[in-house]
């Protein structure tokens, strides 16, 4: 069962490196996601949680509850365990495990379409993105944070070259859509947006907490 659960954890999220510097945000709060990758796991709603340039998401998969941590300003991730009481840190500046295919960024032709929509409450403007990636609508807004997106760090992948656009300008997705050969699905989606005041303790390792992180480099290296 603990390796299922670290293998899984390991291969569903590691964030988008930040390669470029994070603005400071004034929203502190919680956005609600669902997600089309993760519900084929069995997650439900996603709590994706903003202070400052601090991020965090809860996953609760079978009962289980672990957290992952994006801390920008330390250049680094951490996935907390919440079952084996653990926590592995990733430094998102070590190249070490990253190979050719991995440090390519795809272009990517990015196109405002002039429209906009109102998702869980909030105003977003609709972009059309073409990559190597594939096709994407997206509905980006601006006040609300930085999403850092998870990426499959145990198949080395580089996360989505659109992904790595909202890093760089500090946009949240509230909805992302897929588009091939005809068909719209959508991927991500905002359900709720709650403006609240946030514990500094949710964005840090609780304390007692045992380093695993060997563990992660071991997975990573098979």
């Amino acid at each position: 069962m603990k390796k299922l659960l670290l293998t899984l954890l390991a291969g569903f999220f590691v964030a988008v490196s930040f390669s470029t510097p994070i603005q400071a945000q004034n929203f502190e709060g919680v956005i609600y996601f669902e997600m089309a990758d993760l519900a084929k796991q069995g997650m439900g709603e996603i709590p994706y949680m903003v202070k400052g340039n601090k991020g965090r998401m809860e996953i609760n998969h079978m009962g289980q509850k672990n957290a992952m941590l994006m801390l920008p300003d330390e250049s680094k991730m951490v996935m907390i365990i919440e079952q084996m009481k653990g926590y592995m840190e990733m430094d998102l500046n070590d190249t070490s495990n990253k190979n050719a295919e991995m440090d390519k960024t795809s272009e990517i032709d990015m196109t405002n379409t002039g429209e906009t929509k109102t998702i869980a409450g909030k105003t977003c403007a609709v972009w059309r993105m073409e990559s190597e990636d594939g096709t994407f609508e997206t509905c980006m807004a601006k006040g609300l944070g930085t999403f850092m997106m998870p990426q499959n760090q145990m198949q080395k992948q580089q996360a989505p070259a659109w992904a790595q656009k909202f890093a760089e300008e500090g946009s949240m997705p509230l909805e992302i859509i897929e588009i091939k050969n005809g068909k719209r699905t959508t991927q991500m989606k905002a359900t709720k947006i709650e403006e609240k005041s946030l514990s500094d303790d949710l964005f840090k390792v609780p304390e007692g907490y045992r380093d695993m992180s060997g563990m992660m480099k071991g997975m990573q290296n098979r």
